[in-house]
């Protein structure tokens, strides 16, 4: 065995050379690892900007025309049974035109938000079938219930995207 001077210090050729193989494997190492996480670091940032983009959607297509439409008509101050048949069918148009958009609370009290409806138009005609004030007073229950989810949602979706809330 022959010693060489490295450094000021004497190292065998037979060490020299298995170090040179420990430092290109702890390179290969470390290069496959480092790929791996930039690779998991990409699809973790093309997963957060896909959600974003889809809040944003929400945002611009159901939520922020919704939340317009609520406060021009004073919603929270009167009951929507008394507003009349174009407002409540273009809530439902709304509705009907981005449900994809729509969170689950939200998509679930569509149903039943559209059979009251239906069930009041009745009423509204004098079917005997649908008293007045009782499917008034139904409409009025699910209605306030769906207008509470969606703005309920629309501060979530506000939130995460770092967005101004109103105090509603």
């Amino acid at each position: 065995i022959s010693y060489t001077l490295n450094t000021g210090t004497a190292m065998p050729s037979i060490m020299k050379g298995e170090f040179f193989v420990y430092a290109s494997i702890i390179v290969s190492i470390i290069s496959v690892v480092g790929s791996f996480i930039l690779v998991y670091l990409s699809v973790i940032k093309d997963s957060f900007d896909q959600k974003r983009s889809v809040q944003n959607e929400q945002l611009e297509k159901f939520y922020i025309p919704f939340y317009k439409m609520y406060c021009r008509s004073f919603m929270s101050n009167i009951k929507l049974s008394s507003f009349p048949l174009d407002v409540r069918l273009n809530i439902l148009d709304l509705m009907s035109d981005n449900i994809q958009f729509l969170e689950p609370l939200s998509q679930s009290l569509y149903p039943k938000y559209y059979r009251c409806l239906l069930d009041l138009m009745e009423a509204e005609d004098l079917n005997p079938r649908f008293p007045l004030e009782e499917t008034q007073q139904e409409f009025d229950d699910i209605s306030e219930q769906l207008i509470q989810a969606i703005l309920d949602e629309y501060k979530d979706i506000l939130k995460k995207c770092h967005l101004p809330v109103p105090s509603i």
